[in-house]
């Protein structure tokens, strides 16, 4: 498949069994939510997730999603469900009292200063909505405009307001420390509003000794008219459409996911679509036809990987979903019509040339061999339509590559490009990827001079 599959873990995908099955079925990332669980939790997740890869022989990518400035419910014992018209009370506190019902403790102040009688909250990807009816000091009374059923660590939003909380939290900054301690891929910034929020990240990973890729959550209104500029700034775009859902109507979101994805891509950068991919598989062993059109949407817009979210972490099918997930990708990329977009730098232009002669020529596969693992995202970019091989002396940029585009990246220790190409080679040949006679395009970057070779396996491993 040239679109890769991401997968949430959580207590429903948290077994090294399951992630095993789960990555051989050809998930190559997972994301770890550090909303939900701590360090106890997330070790056990890391280190599932790290012996998968070893039994498979394939990197995988660890993405660690921070909360960034969200609001969230604290804990509840019990989950509060309110009928339309139900009436609930939202108090500043981590945890609710024993015995006090339809009580959701919140434990952020700024959320009480900020509200006004008529604000309209917005929960569970749009789902639920709520009138404040009154507020007093550090307690708001709502009304449910909707059914509602509220759980601990839930998000909310306040319809139409930013209540200018900052990008990065004090929890955050620990969430970071662990994620560059753990060995990370990737790390996920929710609810980022302008480029400057990207900067302060790169600034503090790499102050701390860091050097994961970031990725951009789009979830709201700023991060929608900021997009090119944030765009610019990540390594990585996720359409977040689950709060999507809750800043804009829902009838909106299908063409925002369009203009995010078109943006993204024209200007180089691999991008993700998340939230409800098969909702319905929470708690159904199939996917409704709504949601497997869905999917071929996503598939045909070009992106460079699906990402299930509570399918996974919280369903009771997990691995369904995934074997769902492949099936809907096969299919959608054998028909679907994938718009391709002209470089807009030099790298990427002679990436693309390379794409180009792979294709031209009928190549079984175009080779690459990456040092700093700049020129494969740039290669994943224009859209390769023959498999793409790239081989690197890094465990850590084979894994940041495993989720993007048709890459298939490959761990082969070399002192240089033409010895890394050469047991590229060897090694595709030993494993039935390539044979004597095949036609291959092999790419490679020397100091500003960027090489095209076309070559015919001779002996396979020789030329």
């Amino acid at each position: 498949m040239h679109v890769k599959m991401v997968a949430s873990l959580g207590p429903s995908a948290q077994s090294p069994e399951l992630v095993e099955r789960m990555a051989s079925l050809g998930v190559r990332g997972f994301r770890i939510n550090f909303a939900h669980g701590g360090p106890r939790l997330w070790d056990r997740l890391v280190e599932n997730v790290r012996s998968a890869e070893e039994k498979i022989g394939k990197p995988l990518a660890l993405i660690g999603d921070l909360v960034g400035p969200s609001i969230r419910v604290g804990v509840l014992e019990e989950p509060v469900v309110l009928n339309p018209g139900g009436k609930a009370r939202f108090v500043y506190a981590e945890k609710a009292e024993g015995g006090r019902e339809a009580v959701i403790p919140l434990p952020i102040r700024r959320f009480f200063e900020a509200l006004e009688e008529g604000d309209i909250l917005v929960m569970d990807d749009g789902r639920v909505r709520l009138r404040v009816t009154e507020v007093s000091g550090s307690e708001v009374v709502v009304e449910a405009l909707t059914p509602a059923r509220i759980s601990s660590r839930k998000a909310v939003v306040v319809l139409g307001k930013d209540l200018g909380l900052p990008a990065i939290t004090m929890k955050d900054l620990h969430d970071i420390e662990y994620a560059i301690a753990r060995g990370f891929d990737y790390i996920s910034l929710s609810y980022v509003r302008e480029p400057d929020d990207m900067r302060v990240l790169r600034d503090i990973v790499r102050r701390k000794g860091g050097g994961q890729a970031l990725a951009a959550k789009i979830e709201n209104r700023s991060a929608v008219e900021n997009l090119p500029g944030i765009v610019e700034e990540a390594d990585l775009v996720i359409v977040a459409r689950g709060d999507l859902g809750m800043n804009y109507g829902l009838e909106e979101i299908p063409a925002l996911q369009e203009r995010i994805v078109e943006e993204t891509r024209r200007r180089g950068k691999p991008v993700v679509v998340a939230t409800q991919i098969l909702e319905s598989m929470i708690n159904s062993p199939a996917p409704t036809r709504a949601e497997v059109t869905d999917v071929y949407v996503a598939v045909a817009q070009g992106v460079d990987a699906v990402m299930l979210t509570g399918e996974t972490a919280i369903g009771r099918y997990p691995l369904e979903a995934v074997r769902w997930l492949r099936r809907i990708i096969r299919r959608a990329e054998a028909s679907a019509r994938i718009p391709r977009y002209k470089p807009m730098d030099g790298r990427w232009a002679y990436a693309h040339s390379a794409v180009e002669a792979a294709e031209a020529l009928g190549a079984k596969m175009l080779l690459a061999y990456s040092v700093n693992g700049t020129l494969p995202p740039k290669l994943a970019a224009s859209r390769p339509l023959p498999p793409v091989a790239v081989g690197t002396a890094s465990e850590r940029i084979a894994r940041r590559l495993a989720t993007l585009w048709g890459l298939e990246p490959i761990y082969i220790g070399a002192s240089g490009y033409e010895e890394g190409l050469e047991r590229l080679e060897k090694l595709l040949c030993s494993t039935g990827g390539l044979s004597i006679g095949d036609l291959v395009v092999e790419t490679y970057r020397v100091g500003e001079e960027s090489r095209v070779a076309i070559k015919r396996m001779m002996n396979c491993g020789s030329t």
